[in-house]
């Protein structure tokens, strides 16, 4: 498999370029994070249509304008009652974490997730948010087109 390291807006990223391997790398990896996610918030996860369907997407390696890109609001305004977990704090810490860490060691970041019909961000919260807070005008991403 091909990741190359490469640099977009002064920010470096570890991506992968062939469409069959960014198919594999979602199907496997990222969604084996997603039903994790999903069931550590009492949910099931064969409840989200995206993921039933998430086999059907073709994906590739893109550069897409910031400004396109909107967060999955089901995932931004998530609050668990029971733990009293709210997702949009705890993404606050984790982007001052890594907005330190690019700025202060160049860390390497993965691209973005996101649904191509809408530009809607499904993986990738804390990347995005961290980027658009640093004002970077575009960024990589697999998108994912049915």
């Amino acid at each position: 498999m091909n990741t190359p390291i490469r640099r977009l807006d002064g920010i470096t990223y570890w991506v992968i370029e062939d469409s069959s391997a960014i198919y594999d790398f979602i199907n496997t990896n990222v969604r084996r994070e997603w039903e994790g996610d999903s069931k550590s918030e009492d949910r099931d996860p064969s409840f989200y249509p995206f993921l039933r369907n998430l086999g059907e997407y073709r994906w590739s390696l893109q550069v897409v304008p910031t400004r396109l890109i909107t967060p999955d609001p089901d995932t931004m305004n998530y609050v668990n009652e029971r733990s009293g977990y709210v997702f949009s704090e705890a993404l606050s810490k984790r982007s001052d974490a890594l907005e330190t860490s690019i700025r202060k060691y160049d860390s390497v970041i993965s691209p973005v997730v996101v649904i191509k019909e809408s530009y809607l961000l499904k993986d990738g919260f804390c990347r995005f948010t961290t980027l658009q807070r640093m004002k970077i005008p575009e960024v990589y991403a697999y998108v994912g087109e049915r």
